[in-house]
C-alpha cells in the first residue's frame, strides 16, 4: 500500500515537474526557434472579423476606430481581379470564412497585430499568468519570412506538383507544351484557397508560397507571389511591391518573445 502511495506521489512529481517545463507558446503560433513564433496560415477572413466585431463593441459601429478596421472590398474590381460577386460575397460570406483576408492596408495590418499582443496579454492576466508577458505580435521582417519559407522551396519542383501530379500551391502555373506555353489554374481554387490548403512546410505552416502575397515589416515590400502570379514569381528569394490594398494581398503575424 505504501509503495502504491509513494509511487503515485513519484508520478505525480514527474508531471509536475514537466508541466513547469514546457515552453510558453504564443497563442495561434508555431515555434520557430527560442525567441521567434509564427502564425500557421495567413490571417483569415473569421479572425479579421473577430477583430473588427471587437472594436465595434467597444467603439460603436460608427466610430473611427470601427470604421478603420474595414478591408476595402472594392479591390475585387481591379484589373486581373474582377469578380463582382467577390465585392459582396468574399468577406462577409460564411463560405469564405477560412480564407485569407484581403484588401488590407499595411497600416491595417500594423494595427491588427497591436490589437492582438494586447488581447492575449489581457487573457494571460486573466488566468494569473504574469511571467510569459514579455512578447509582441508583428509583421515579420523580410529576412524572418525568408526564414520561415526556406523549406517551402520544395514545392516548386516539378512545377508545383507532388509526386501525384497534384499541384500544391495556388498560383498561375505555366505548361510548356510541343513548344506552347499556356497558362494552367489549380483545379477547385475559388481565385484564393482556404488558408488550411496543400501540405505544410517543415516548419507546420501553409501556404508561405502562393495564395495571397504576405506584408513584411518593410513597408510596400510582400513574399511569397499570390494566386494571379506565375510559379517563379513565388520563389522564396522574390519579392513584390504594393502601395495599397489589393485582392492578392494578405499577411500572416510572427510573435517575437523578448529576453529578460
Amino acid at each position: 500500500m505504501l509503495k502504491s502511495i509513494l509511487l503515485s506521489i513519484s508520478f505525480a512529481a514527474l508531471c509536475l515537474s514537466f508541466e513547469k517545463k514546457k515552453p510558453f507558446i504564443p497563442p495561434g503560433t508555431v515555434q520557430i526557434n527560442d525567441s521567434l513564433f509564427a502564425d500557421e496560415t495567413e490571417i483569415s477572413n473569421f479572425s479579421w472579423i473577430e477583430y473588427e466585431m471587437w472594436t465595434k463593441g467597444i467603439y460603436g459601429a460608427n466610430s473611427k476606430e470601427h470604421l478603420a478596421t474595414l478591408p476595402d472590398t472594392l479591390v475585387w474590381r481591379e484589373k486581373l481581379a474582377y469578380n463582382e460577386p467577390y465585392v459582396k460575397y468574399y468577406y462577409r460570406h460564411p463560405a469564405y470564412k477560412n480564407y485569407p483576408v484581403v484588401g488590407i492596408s499595411y497600416e491595417q495590418a500594423t494595427v491588427f497585430c497591436k490589437w492582438r499582443t494586447e488581447r492575449v496579454k489581457s487573457f494571460l492576466t486573466i488566468k494569473k499568468d504574469f511571467k510569459n508577458q514579455n512578447f509582441e505580435y508583428r509583421l515579420p521582417t523580410k529576412s524572418e519570412w525568408e526564414k520561415l519559407a526556406e523549406t517551402s522551396t520544395n514545392f516548386l519542383n516539378n512545377n508545383g506538383k507532388n509526386n501525384k501530379g497534384v499541384y500544391q500551391i495556388n498560383c498561375i502555373h505555366i505548361i510548356d507544351s510541343a513548344g506552347t506555353k499556356k497558362y494552367d489554374y489549380i483545379e477547385n481554387a475559388d481565385v484564393t484557397t482556404p488558408v488550411k490548403s496543400y501540405i505544410k512546410n517543415h516548419f507546420e505552416l501553409y501556404n508561405m508560397l502562393g495564395n495571397v502575397a504576405e506584408m513584411v515589416q518593410e513597408k510596400g515590400i510582400c513574399k511569397g507571389g499570390s494566386w494571379r502570379n506565375i510559379l517563379e514569381e513565388c520563389r522564396v528569394g522574390k519579392f513584390m511591391e504594393y502601395s495599397k490594398p489589393t485582392a492578392w494581398l494578405g499577411f500572416r503575424c510572427v510573435c517575437v518573445i523578448r529576453k529578460n
